[in-house]
């Protein structure tokens, strides 16, 4: 059933690791450090947090929940690295380098984002070709790597493979409406 929210869901399986892309490169040219780019991280953030949302609706029992949860922390914890991106642009101090158990805890949240990618491609074992989840659990062990040590190529190479791996989803998008739909348990709730 179409749905201004599914076609959005749907759209973001594409727009979420495009802006993400876009971002890497942004960082590329302009530096990690840069406020303008920063803020565009916080954006980016918000349009991959909606992929995540999507990439939620195709787990199933427990692992659902705990992709949801997890997702939520993610996109926070994304959004934090622009943040500090934009703190640090603009003279401020790294706030991943301060010794508070906040500052520690924030970098921890951080972890959660690619953390979402590793469980999103649990969820999608089973429900499309082998090379997706591959991709996506490629995508999710490189992107700390990339983004903690700040190496431009890494990332723009890693934001690739998530365009095609989310790709590859948003392709199969009506036929995993389709599976998901006829395998939901049947109850009724009294009310």
């Amino acid at each position: 059933m179409y749905t201004p929210a599914a076609a959005l869901l749907n759209a973001s399986l594409i727009f979420g690791p495009l802006a993400f892309l876009f971002l890497d490169m942004t960082y590329s040219v302009r530096g990690w450090w840069d406020a303008p780019t920063g803020l565009v991280h916080i954006l980016a953030a918000a349009a991959y947090g909606v992929t995540a949302l999507r990439l939620v609706t195709l787990a199933r029992g427990r692992l659902q929940a705990l992709l949801l949860v997890v997702a939520v922390l993610g996109v926070v914890g994304n959004a934090g690295v622009g943040d500090d991106t934009m703190h640090v642009g603009l003279g401020g101090n790294d706030l991943f380098r301060e010794d508070a158990a906040v500052a520690h805890l924030w970098s921890l949240v951080g972890f959660f984002f690619p953390l979402t990618l590793l469980i999103a491609a649990v969820a999608l074992w089973p429900l499309v070709p082998r090379w997706i989840p591959v991709l996506v659990a490629i995508g999710a062990v490189v992107f700390p790597v990339a983004h903690v040590w700040n190496v431009s190529w890494l990332a723009i190479l890693d934001a690739l493979v998530m365009v095609v791996a989310l790709g590859g989803v948003f392709a199969r998008r009506a036929e995993l409406d389709g599976m998901l739909s006829d395998a939901e348990p049947r109850t009724s709730v009294r009310v």
